[in-house]
């Protein structure tokens, strides 16, 4: 069976898809009828994964039309507290509770049209890797074939080995002022923006690349005092704050500075952004220079990241993703790299 001779004609359009599923938002619904819709479909099959709190049914598909050709697109049910929560991926998410609040046809046609794509695919579920087109399906790709820049192998080795000699010396630093930590906090800035923090102060430098909320701590009164700092350190009062997050990122967390504590008697430096990793191994590498007792979390990771010899996901939300465009450009220079996911299904009763 091939997408030419599938009987199965959808009643739905991805242009249908598309409007109503116009944003991120996750689209509630409080119908009856839409509801036992979703419990009819989750009777077709046992729970892919369940436990005390859900119950989880991976993949269902949906068959709509696009641009004249027939697709299947996976879809994910969960149970939660007496409540459906339906993702019809690359689309968007449906939740669904009883009640009697009317709603458009189309989500009772979302769920109806899964219902009856199922046979189909119970008969022959090959017939889904010619239905679900690249764009749509998930798999990954190592980092090496899609950055733009990559740290070279005998540079990665070079920073890993002066690194470990760092550690290897045992540096170490107890207590520290605030002008000892906005010092260090330049040592970092100058790394990694260089002609940028001409003539800028320590503090204009924090001010400039920093992410604000310092919880208190540009208050201290004696910026010289090694006790107030302490004092303010340990007091909790920046819970909530970043004081630490000398780069501010608007995803996730940029780029953290943790000073030494009781626990531990180096800075700490760490990347959340991986966009910021260079920033990051400037900071590293100066640090190390400079003979600053500081430890890099996860430095091996992000090396790894910028060496190229970490996977990101395909077509997939994460964190490192890719996004596969079906054009002749991104077959030729994408396609022959990406590890496909196997095609799944749910447990049919």
């Amino acid at each position: 069976m091939t997408n030419e001779n599938i009987s199965f004609k959808p009643k739905l359009l991805s242009d249908d898809l598309e409007y109503h599923f116009n944003n991120l938002d996750e689209i509630q619904i409080e119908n009856d009828k839409v509801y036992k819709l979703a419990e009819k479909l989750t009777d077709l099959a046992y729970p892919t994964c369940e436990d005390q709190y859900d119950k989880r049914w991976e993949y269902f598909y949906i068959s709509i039309k696009r641009y004249k050709k027939i697709i299947a697109v996976p879809v994910w049910l969960m149970e939660y507290n007496n409540e459906f929560f339906i993702t019809i991926q690359s689309f968007g998410h449906l939740h669904i509770k009883k009640g009697d609040k009317g709603t458009e046809k189309f989500y009772c046609d979302i769920i109806s049209e899964t219902l009856r794509f199922a046979p189909i695919i119970i008969k022959e579920k090959e017939i889904l890797y010619h239905l679900i087109p690249y764009d749509i399906r998930t798999g990954k790709i190592k980092g090496q074939y899609i950055l733009d820049k990559l740290l070279s192998h005998d540079r990665k080795k070079t920073i890993l080995d002066n690194y470990e000699r760092h550690l290897e010396k045992n540096l170490c630093v107890k207590d520290i002022s605030l002008n000892e930590y906005l010092n260090i906090a330049a040592v970092c800035y100058k790394a990694s923006y260089q002609k940028e923090t001409e003539n800028l102060s320590n503090l204009e430098m924090y001010k400039k690349w920093a992410d604000g909320r310092d919880g208190g701590m540009l208050s201290i009164k004696d910026w010289d005092s090694k006790k107030e700092f302490s004092e303010w350190y340990h007091s909790g009062v920046h819970a909530g704050s970043h004081p630490f997050e000398i780069v501010f990122s608007w995803h996730q967390h940029g780029i953290h500075l943790y000073p030494p504590n009781d626990s531990s008697s180096y800075y700490g430096l760490r990347v959340t952004n991986y966009a910021y990793a260079w920033d990051f191994l400037k900071m590293v590498d100066r640090l190390i220079k400079t003979h600053v007792p500081f430890n890099a979390g996860k430095l091996n990771d992000v090396i790894d990241f910028l060496a190229g010899d970490t996977y990101f996901t395909v077509n997939k939300i994460d964190d490192q993703n890719f996004i596969y465009i079906p054009t002749k450009e991104y077959e030729e220079k994408y396609f022959p790299y990406i590890e496909w996911d196997e095609i799944k299904v749910v447990n049919w009763k």
